[in-house]
């Protein structure tokens, strides 16, 4: 991607940030474009870097998303404007706002697993319950304990997990072997 484009990316997401953001100052807008321009060029080297090998790609764009939110704290210095960036940031996502399909980060970012995503694409449905549990001791103070995620999960090949509220996880395969943890 040629240095014009990130350019043209950058000022177009700092006009439509900025106009959204009702930010009328012409050096705020200045900083915004060129923070845009700085983070497009940022996005697209990041996801060179992990295109063929995604290890390590979670703690990287936890990284470049949170020197992005420094940057934008210097520049957004209203209170009430960062925390209107804060609430609407996934408008503003580089992912979001790509120009074309054949940049860098458009062809590869349809590849990248998100933070949340589950590598495994065998999953098909999951119900989840949790519970705390709280006990009151003889001084009636309140403890809290542990915080246990309680569901099922099936398999498309068949297979079932099952995390009960005590924590113990039992497996059962396709072929009905089964197993306690």
């Amino acid at each position: 991607m040629t240095d014009d484009a990130y350019h043209a990316r950058g000022n177009r997401m700092a006009d439509r940030f900025a106009t959204k953001m009702k930010i009328s100052d012409a050096a705020t807008r200045e900083k915004l474009r060129q923070a845009y321009y700085d983070r497009s060029k940022r996005y697209d080297a990041l996801m060179a870097k992990y295109k063929a090998d995604t290890t390590g790609f979670g703690a990287a764009r936890r990284q470049y998303y949170a020197d992005t939110d420094r940057e934008f704290q210097t520049i957004l210095v209203v209170p009430a404007q960062y925390q209107a960036y804060q609430s609407s940031r996934s408008d503003y996502d580089e992912a979001n706002n790509l120009d074309t399909t054949d940049q860098t980060a458009a062809s590869s970012s349809s590849t990248m697993p998100s933070d949340s995503s589950n590598s495994s694409s065998a999953m098909s449905s999951t119900t989840t319950e949790t519970t705390t549990t709280t006990s009151t001791t003889d001084d009636n103070s309140m403890s809290g304990g542990a915080s246990v995620a309680k569901g099922k999960s099936k398999m498309t090949d068949g297979s079932k997990v099952k995390v009960k509220d005590n924590g113990k996880v039992k497996v059962k395969d396709a072929d009905g072997n089964k197993a306690k943890m």
